[in-house]
């Protein structure tokens, strides 16, 4: 990124430090809404608000306008917008197929109670969040189902709901369409499959440690009377839906684009539902009264905009701050700190947790960080694909391990929603931080991959250690 040139900047009454004041409002309002837990759509307002608030302290309105626009219509917004939409139809698709509750209903038939179901939950779970692409949107499918089969199989309460976090978290981090994955990705120009590929490096190792520490905490358990009221007859035929996060897992690792690889698995879905019936033509499009509307496809779309929204702004938020010559501010102060490769790592991954931290949301953390890393990996010679990993990864630690962001908010709501019955143990947030333990470990490999250089690549070959 060059350095823009004093007059291309925008300009304010009040001097140049007044580029920060949206963010900064936008920061004091996301800390409150979050300890109210409000819903995302109040998001929106945070984000635009001060935007709006700001426009009479910019000498040229007309430049700012265009800013904004600039801003909302960038290509990798775009990018991220349609992506978002479309990852949200497939995992309708998904949920809509009963895929969760056939694999359920198997692992208790393979009779695996107490810690072994929260081990094969966290492994299913984190296959669900690799097909749908968000982890809070899989604690939501997943848990009616395996919450209360795994209460009555004897496993650990607490133990059970990380485990569906942390395998949501772990799905996430790994999976080509989730909104974390392609704003790493496309933020540091680099394509989804490479980034993917790249990243087992660092995902793998951590899940197989969560699996261990899983296996080796909590206890055996037997199967209750009860557990009937949650698992069937099998329904092998919903096996076939697995067919669809294949197919865009491999289209992004052969480096199809990822609007392909989505249009592809939501096809797959469609075609196997319709030929087994789980899906009828009726489902798909639907106007259940007139000047209605229904239907899978609009649940999918109508489920994505409120992300899709939130996007939107904060390109327009990051826009205005590059623009404004925020972001060669923030530059020019962490090069007084940035000494070498091991710092500047240091310094993307510590502003991404940061940001996250303050916001709540990974995805406008990664967004918010993007230019900075690319500045970053430019100066210090640090692949794309190494970017990308260490701000998705650092995405993937505190956001789990604070109380009031939203995966453990929901994580914890569902096991009071989902209890099996009256009296049964109610899982506090802070026991869904102190159990999930793939955040946790994440944040140890991040600490270890900086510091010896395990995983770090470089833009072009050199001989900088």
């Amino acid at each position: 990124m060059k350095k823009k040139k004093d007059n291309e900047i925008l300009k304010f009454y009040g001097g140049k430090f007044m580029v920060f004041v949206p963010i900064f409002l936008a920061l004091v309002g996301l800390v409150y809404i979050a300890l109210q837990n409000a819903n995302i759509p109040e998001y929106w307002v945070v984000f635009l608000l001060p935007l709006i608030f700001i426009m009479p302290f910019v000498k040229d309105k007309e430049k700012f306008a265009n800013v904004i626009i600039d801003g909302f219509s960038s290509r990798v917004a775009m990018i991220l917008v349609a992506a978002v939409m479309l990852a949200g139809i497939s995992g309708t698709i998904l949920n809509e197929s009963g895929l969760i509750k056939t694999l359920a209903t198997y692992l208790v038939n393979l009779n695996l109670v107490g810690s072994k179901f929260v081990v094969a939950t966290f492994i299913l779970t984190g296959i669900v969040a690799l097909s749908t692409g968000t982890s809070v949107g899989t604690i939501f499918v997943v848990s009616p189902i395996l919450y209360p089969v795994g209460y009555l199989v004897g496993s650990n309460p607490a133990l059970l709901i990380g485990a569906i976090v942390s395998g949501g978290a772990f799905g996430d981090n790994l999976s080509p369409v989730s909104d974390t994955t392609i704003a790493s990705a496309t933020t540091q120009g680099m394509d989804i499959g490479g980034v993917v590929k790249s990243r087992l490096k660092y995902s793998i190792p951590t899940a197989l440690i969560t699996i261990l520490l899983y296996s080796f905490i909590g206890r055996g358990g037997s199967m209750s009377d009860q557990i009937s009221e949650y698992v069937g007859t099998p329904q092998p035929i919903n096996l076939l839906f697995l067919l669809v996060p294949i197919v865009i897992v491999y289209l992004c690792v052969r480096q199809h684009h990822l609007i392909e690889a989505l249009s592809y698995g939501i096809i797959t879905g469609l075609i196997i539902g319709l030929f087994t019936g789980v899906i009828t033509p009726n489902m798909i499009i639907n106007v259940p009264e007139p000047f209605g509307a229904g239907g899978i496809i609009l649940e999918g779309i109508q489920g994505s905009v409120p992300t899709i929204i939130v996007v939107l702004i904060l390109f327009a938020q990051i826009n205005f701050l590059k623009e404004g010559g925020g972001i060669d501010i923030i530059i020019n102060m962490m090069a007084r700190f940035v000494r070498g490769i091991k710092t500047a790592e240091l310094a993307i991954v510590s502003l991404l947790i940061s940001l996250n931290v303050l916001t709540g949301l990974n995805t406008a953390a990664i967004i918010g960080t993007g230019e900075i890393a690319n500045e970053m990996g430019e100066k210090y010679n640090i692949s794309g694909y190494r970017r990308a990993n260490l701000m998705d990864c650092a995405g993937t630690t505190l956001n789990y391990l604070i109380p009031y962001m939203v995966p453990v908010v929901v994580g914890s709501m569902m096991s009071s929603m989902y209890a099996p019955f009256e009296d049964a143990v109610q899982v506090s947030t802070l026991d869904v931080v102190t159990n999930q333990f793939y955040p946790w470990v994440m944040l140890v490999v991040l600490i270890f991959s900086i510091a010896t250089g395990y995983g770090r690549e470089f833009a072009f070959f050199t001989d900088v250690d």
